[in-house]
């Protein structure tokens, strides 16, 4: 099967996952033993939440970290790799950008299959609909970051056909559905059944929590329904309103962000302080420090270089980098060995909720202007941060960025935005806001603020200034989507050659936009 690398080391990754976050000797445990309250039926789920977003470190750099977190606006990297010449100034490095596809199809994807080859669909269904949760949580973000990928017929034949993006989005709402009903059922005819199935497999912020579970399905489900509002408006519309008008509805506040216990360390707390590879970027210094934002010291430290000693300081991502110690000592990461790592944060949904109201959507009743507040509200709850009011009343806007190392990168304001609700302005000033300060909520989940910067255009980002794309990317434009790795190129070349065609304008291209990313 095309890319199906998982299948030949299922049992040893699975395996060790499974002991390592349970803590027993399975070597001792026989078939007949793990069906016993449906330990079969779970033993592949702590590894799916741990693929999601890759929880040990070197797989966490190369799937997001060197891509999406530096293309969000979020984070950049101090280190010269490769000479400058790498995916931060946009020549591509295919050694990287292979695990994109590697991480989550070996961790996720081969794991749901063998629940859906041993049956665990029928005999196990709401461990099953957990799987269904995970698979469209890790692979909608596959194909936002490559596009057309083999699919729906995972699994299913040596000869795989790529789903177009539209294909792939139709499945991930089939799915969540199915998974949203059959969870729905499970914990109305036993609300302590979570509690003996799936607890002990649970090793989310959710801690076995059916309901909770369901809640961020329908919030994924308005998630990935808010990203098609502009290329599918009515489909849109019809699964927003499903997710929000769910008995349960989408995650709210009282709930808990979706957030996976690291095993060992969060990623991001190696990559800051053990390798030193990466430092808060210059857009989240610019638009809090000009918001006068009280959670930036909760995001990031005061430089140590002497020119910005103490200051907030972001380095401007696709510049010069003669060397390492260059921007090594601006803003590193405020993350420790035991923070969780996000993978969608509660808060988000309010923002959802409010971009659903702009567009003329039931999103429960509220305004957008409500939504809009009580997103930030959570936010500020969430981190334990005062002043939200005087917060939500600031006029005040993103301030010029400047780099004591080299003038050539500095900017100024981008926008006026400010932080304040507008009525009676446009659509898409409103927008603006909203998806500014979901970015800032979000933070540092960079494939979802990416991807949200490409849908919408917001926050308005700084463009790289050494443009090594060799002419595949205009100056002053960014980068669209990672091209195919050789990964999956060399497993099937005439299956992504006919994706190509079809559904990439005939171009494997890093400006080749993903299916929803339309103006």
């Amino acid at each position: 099967m095309i890319l199906g690398v998982g299948l030949l080391v299922w049992v040893a990754s699975a395996c060790t996952d499974y002991m390592e976050t349970l803590n027993q000797d399975n070597k001792l445990i026989t078939d007949k033993q793990l069906e016993a309250d449906a330990n079969e039926g779970g033993i592949l789920l702590p590894l799916m939440q741990n693929r999601i977003v890759a929880t040990v470190t070197g797989t966490y750099q190369l799937q997001q970290n060197l891509n999406a977190d530096v293309y969000s606006g979020m984070l950049m990297t101090p280190t010269p790799f490769l000479d400058n010449k790498n995916n931060t100034t946009y020549s591509l490095v295919d050694g990287w950008n292979g695990t994109v596809w590697s991480g989550p199809a070996v961790g996720v994807l081969d794991q749901w299959l063998q629940m859906k080859k041993k049956g665990f669909d029928t005999k196990y269904p709401d461990l099953y609909a957990i799987a269904l949760m995970l698979k469209v949580a890790a692979a909608h973000r596959m194909v936002d970051v490559l596009g057309p990928l083999p699919y729906t017929k995972y699994g299913n034949s040596s000869e795989v056909a790529f789903d177009s993006e539209e294909e792939a989005y139709n499945a991930f709402f089939a799915e969540l559905d199915q998974a949203i009903n059959t969870l729905t059922a499970a914990e109305d005819a036993n609300p302590t059944a979570d509690l003996i199935r799936f607890a002990k497999f649970d090793k989310t912020s959710y801690a076995g929590d059916y309901k909770q579970w369901v809640k961020m399905a329908n919030t994924l489900r308005l998630r990935l329904a808010v990203r098609i509002a502009k290329v599918s408006p009515a489909k849109a519309k019809t699964e927003a309103e499903a997710a929000v008008n769910h008995k349960w509805g989408v995650l709210a506040d009282g709930d808990k962000s979706f957030q996976v216990i690291p095993t060992n360390t969060h990623p991001l707390e190696q990559i800051t302080y053990s390798w030193s590879d990466i430092r808060l970027a210059a857009p989240v210094e610019t638009y809090l420090t000009g918001f006068k934002d009280p959670r930036l010291p909760y995001y990031a430290v005061g430089a140590k270089d002497g020119a910005v000693a103490g200051q907030i300081k972001g380095i401007r991502a696709g510049v010069v980098i003669p060397e390492k110690g260059r921007y090594q000592g601006y803003s590193e990461l405020l993350f420790t060995k035991t923070t969780p790592i996000k993978i969608m944060d509660v808060a988000e949904s309010y923002f959802l909720r409010a971009e659903g109201v702009l567009r003329g959507w039931n999103m429960g009743g509220g305004s957008a202007k409500d939504f809009y507040e009580n997103g930030i509200r959570l936010s500020f709850k969430t981190l334990g941060v005062a002043g939200v009011d005087t917060y939500l009343n600031s006029v005040s806007t993103q301030t010029a960025y400047v780099d004591p190392k080299n003038a050539d990168n500095n900017s100024p304001a981008l926008t006026n935005i400010t932080v304040k609700w507008e009525d009676g302005v446009s659509l898409e000033r409103q927008l603006e806001r909203i998806i500014t300060q979901k970015w800032i909520a979000i933070w540092p989940e960079g494939v979802e603020g990416w991807s949200e910067f490409r849908r919408t255009g917001y926050p308005k980002l700084y463009p790289i200034k050494v443009n090594n794309s060799g002419g595949a990317i205009p100056d002053g434009e960014f980068i669209k989507r990672l091209v195919y790795p050789t990964i999956i190129t060399n497993a099937s070349k005439a299956a992504v050659d006919d994706a190509v065609k079809k559904h990439l304008d005939n171009k494997d291209s890093p400006f080749t936009p993903i299916w929803w990313d339309i103006d």
